[in-house]
């Protein structure tokens, strides 16, 4: 299903570029679930309701728990283990494997015992290990061979440089099944994901910025008089009709002046709001009020029109770590600070803070997890057998966004980032498996002003865990079916602009129990998607925000990095090897399904275009 979309209308010159901005504006908020493997929910679901619901997929009739421990009773039971109990070369490189009766490696593989101790060092590309030349075992090294060092040092052996006293290597990706060839593991436990250990690498590979390619100009023409971009804001008449209410029009000398539609004729505004209305409703969950989300003066420096303002001030707070052994979970990507979120009273995410050309931004996204709890099972003999994880508590996923662009303002914002930061908590076994969460998250803006600022938050709760399984050769899927809003993203939605802004935050928060790091992880995983959209029309036209939630769950079994990371980090190995990643990441895929999807409008309906009446 199409998502609504607000019915502006940019006229251009043939020659100019804003009409492509706009069409990848529109684009954007057309297509947001688009690019997703899943099917949109159907309209049913686009219901909002203030109580839960789930979702149960599989055989008619099953009704047998996969997750109840009678169900594997030869199964090695696997627990958390305090990360203060481990030896300092276990926390920064890893637990090294161990052999043992109840698990059968593949032959042929290159499993060390002692591997934490062998190593001397992890690149800060997150792909490069160094290990002692004279450690056992390190000998046997070739490329195209798998290492089993520690639960994060594992992979083929995609490149070999021996050095002296030292052998480095970058590992490249793997499947569980290239390391285990029998065995089974379970695990029924609370998680305290205030007990993590963290790892950095901050040169891993990232997809280019393309930030800067996509710049706003405000002077495409040296004549004063000429019109680089003429915006139109449409709105709905009594009859049903589209007809023109409002429009912006940019000149050559960087001026913007308004209008308005007085029958056939335009009449120029001379003044504009300099606040949003509060205390309106918008459509989904009959209620809801206007939040504030920042306590935002909402000033508006350098605007036309706009007399004795003071300067623009966002205030933010310091952006705080979670508590974890290991390196400090902080790292710069592309000009942008990035850390991830964790704690038992919240859930797992990432924030990041940006300000670059002209263009300011803090935003979060993470799923919340409250009473929380894993279960997991799998069972490998010669191949997956069966396998599955669930999430219990009380799930749900919680988005913030502060924006805003000065008078510099030239450029808006177009990025995708691999967060390369693990957040894992070991699990004591034979093999040295890990719950490991890890982020990537997108964000493109559209601001069509200077001096603008749109800020919005949501909140939404399942009321209900998720679990996915795989049994009798078939996938099971148990997940809620819809979400009762704490924080309604449209709702929240305020700022200041005489321009159309909007933003499109996108997260992906991936739960995995395996083995590898920084997007090399492989495990059964289950992966919640969420993206919001935040759009807010000119203040000097017909008042219009509105805000769209989507959510998506993904399953599987296997690597966690995402399809369009690989292409990045294909360029960074290129000049050690000529091996390559595959794109390929899921061996055993899983069933990728839409949870929800709210749009809320304020007023309700501004921004749905409706079937002319004549």
């Amino acid at each position: 299903m199409t998502s609504p979309v607000p019915c502006f209308r940019r006229l251009l010159p043939a020659r100019t570029t804003g009409r492509h901005a706009l069409r990848g504006l529109l684009a954007t908020l057309m297509l947001l679930g688009a690019c997703k493997h899943a099917s949109s929910p159907s309209s049913e679901r686009q219901q909002q309701s203030s109580s839960a619901g789930s979702n149960a997929t599989g055989g008619a009739g099953f009704t047998q728990d996969l997750f109840n421990p009678k169900s594997h009773p030869e199964a090695t039971v696997v627990h958390p283990v305090d990360p203060r109990t481990l030896s300092a070369s276990q926390i920064k490189f890893g637990i090294a494997p161990r052999r043992d009766p109840s698990v059968d490696y593949q032959p042929g593989i290159i499993l060390m015992e002692n591997g934490d101790k062998a190593i001397k060092s992890v690149g800060t590309d997150g792909m490069t290990w160094t290990f002692d030349a004279n450690a056992p075992q390190v000998s046997d090294f070739e490329v195209g061979k798998v290492v089993f060092a520690t639960s994060r040092a594992v992979g083929r052996v995609m490149s070999l440089n021996r050095q002296g006293d030292s052998v480095s290597v970058i590992l490249g990706p793997i499947q569980l099944t290239d390391v285990i060839l029998n065995g089974s593991f379970e695990m029924n436990q609370a998680v305290d994901l205030n007990n993590m250990i963290s790892y950095v690498a901050p040169d891993y590979p990232e997809p280019p910025d393309t930030s800067a390619q996509a710049t706003t100009s405000f002077n495409r023409n040296n004549s004063p008089n000429h019109v680089d971009e003429s915006m139109i804001l449409f709105r709905p008449s009594h009859d049903g009709k589209w007809v023109p209410a409002s429009m912006v029009r940019t000149y050559g000398d960087g001026r913007r002046v308004s209008y308005r539609k007085e029958g056939r004729f335009w009449s120029a505004n001379t003044s504009y709001p300099s606040r949003i209305a509060s205390g309106q409703a918008g459509i989904g969950f009959g209620g809801a009020r206007l939040v504030r989300t920042g306590g935002q003066a909402f000033q508006m420096p350098g605007a036309p029109g706009v007399n004795g303002v003071h300067p623009l001030n966002i205030p933010m707070q310091p952006m705080t770590p979670p508590p974890t052994l290991g390196q400090a979970p902080v790292v710069d990507l592309q000009g942008m600070k990035a850390i991830p979120l964790a704690g038992s009273d919240g859930g797992v995410g990432v924030e990041y803070d940006y300000n670059k050309n002209g263009l300011q931004l803090r935003s979060s996204g993470y799923m919340t997890i409250r009473n929380s709890g894993i279960q997991f099972f799998l069972h490998i003999k010669n191949g997956i057998q069966d396998c599955g994880v669930r999430i219990n508590g009380n799930v749900g996923i919680k988005l913030h966004l502060n924006a805003s662009s000065s008078q510099a303002f030239s450029a808006n914002m177009h990025k995708k980032i691999w967060l390369p930061i693990d957040l894992s908590i070991p699990l004591g076994g034979p093999v040295p498996l890990s719950l490991t969460f890890n982020s990537a998250f997108t964000i493109d803006t559209a601001f069509s002003a200077k001096t603008s600022i749109l800020n919005a938050e949501g909140e939404y709760s399942f009321g209900a865990g998720i679990e996915a399984g795989y049994w009798a050769k078939a996938w099971r899927l148990n997940v809620p079916t819809h979400a009762t809003a704490i924080t309604d993203l449209g709702n929240s939605t305020e700022g200041i602009s005489v321009g159309i802004n909007s933003a499109v935050m996108g997260f992906d928060v991936r739960t995995m129990i395996g083995i590898g790091a920084f997007g090399f992880n492989t495990g059964v995983y289950a992966g919640l998607r969420f993206a919001g959209t935040v759009l807010r029309a000119p203040d000097i036209a017909f008042p219009c925000r509105q805000g769209t939630i989507e959510a998506f769950i993904d399953t599987g079994v296997g690597n966690s990095l995402p399809g369009w990371a690989t292409d990045a980090i294909n360029v960074f190995i290129a000049p050690f090897t000529s091996k390559r990643v595959d794109r390929a990441g899921s061996f055993l895929k899983g069933p990728s399904q839409g949870l929800f999807q709210i749009v809320t409008q304020v007023p309700p309906g501004c921004a749905t275009p409706k079937k002319s009446g004549g």
